[in-house]
């Protein structure tokens, strides 16, 4: 039987995602409040059901601002291979046309965890194309990390020492320009650093680095990691090694809490190239998941 959810599903969406993670080894762990999010007016989700138990769903949420439409689901493991993956992925494209009917040129995206063959071939089958990915990566925090000196007048600060001054909140209009707004759920500011230039006497920002904690993950991935959610140095100051400043302190912060990995995202073009893989790669950094994703026109 199938049938929209609401929130009042909350706990079988939960406990059928959990069955998911488990078994196909993910290298994360959904928690029941991001499962949450998926219950919105700029959303539509549905539910398989066998009996009373819940075998399969599929979520489509606008996240505004002209991005494509994102596409998530999943199937027990007990109730694969019996044609429901197609139908949910024919329910995701109905349900994009739905949320994007008023827009020019929409697009929907889904992301598939490497070894789900099965999904990208109906993918494919259904329009889907590759579309780029991300590969999560970590780094060995008991290995001795490099000395790299910054620049002579730049200095490194601790985010928490400066995020509720007035120079804090003017940085912070700047990383949500560049894309980054903080978590609260997950936002270590202790593990957040940023670089200012103070050969002027007027200080400059230069880098920043923002640092998440998903111990939830940890379970899925076997290890204790700090997660580096977003990492970028403007324009003029590029060429002065400051990303492997940040990086660097950020490792030591994570080792001084105890973690074992410094963990993650880079996203990749559909050859699987992006220019930051050299920088992570110097730094010691190792694959060690890939992630797909697949793209199509709503129309």
């Amino acid at each position: 039987m199938r049938e929209p959810l609401t929130d009042s599903h909350l706990n079988d969406l939960a406990a059928l995602v959990a069955r998911i993670e488990e078994h196909d080894s993910a290298p994360y762990r959904t928690l029941p409040v991001e499962l949450a999010e998926y219950f919105t007016s700029t959303s539509q989700v549905v539910g398989f059901w066998s009996d009373d138990t819940l075998i399969g769903y599929g979520a489509v949420r606008d996240p505004g601002e002209g991005l494509a439409l994102r596409c998530s689901g999943g199937i027990d493991p007990d109730h694969r291979l019996a044609g429901l993956g197609d139908r949910i992925v024919q329910w995701f494209i109905q349900a994009a046309r739905e949320l994007g009917q008023d827009r020019d040129e929409a697009t929907m995206e889904i992301h598939v965890d490497e070894g789900n063959e099965d999904l990208r071939d109906i993918l494919l089958r259904r329009g889907f194309a590759p579309a780029g990915g991300y590969v999560q990566m970590r780094r060995d925090l008991s290995r001795p990390r490099p000395k790299v000196e910054l620049p002579s007048f730049f200095a490194m600060e601790a985010w928490d020492s400066v995020q509720n001054t007035d120079i804090g909140r003017a940085y912070s209009d700047v990383f949500a320009g560049q894309g980054w707004e903080p978590n609260e759920e997950f936002f270590i500011p202790e593990w957040s650093f940023i670089v200012v230039d103070k050969r002027t006497d007027r200080t400059k920002l230069a880098g920043f680095l923002m640092s998440n904690k998903y111990e939830q993950d940890w379970q899925g991935v076997g290890w204790s990691e700090g997660y580096t959610e977003t990492i970028g140095v403007l324009p003029e100051y590029r060429g002065l090694a400051l990303a492997t400043n940040l990086l660097n302190r950020a490792a030591d912060a994570y080792a001084e809490s105890g973690m074992e990995y410094a963990g993650l995202d880079v996203n990749v073009d559909e050859d699987g190239q992006a220019e930051l893989l050299a920088l992570f790669t110097a730094c010691e950094y190792q694959p060690v998941w890939h992630t797909d994703i697949y793209r199509r026109s709503i129309d």
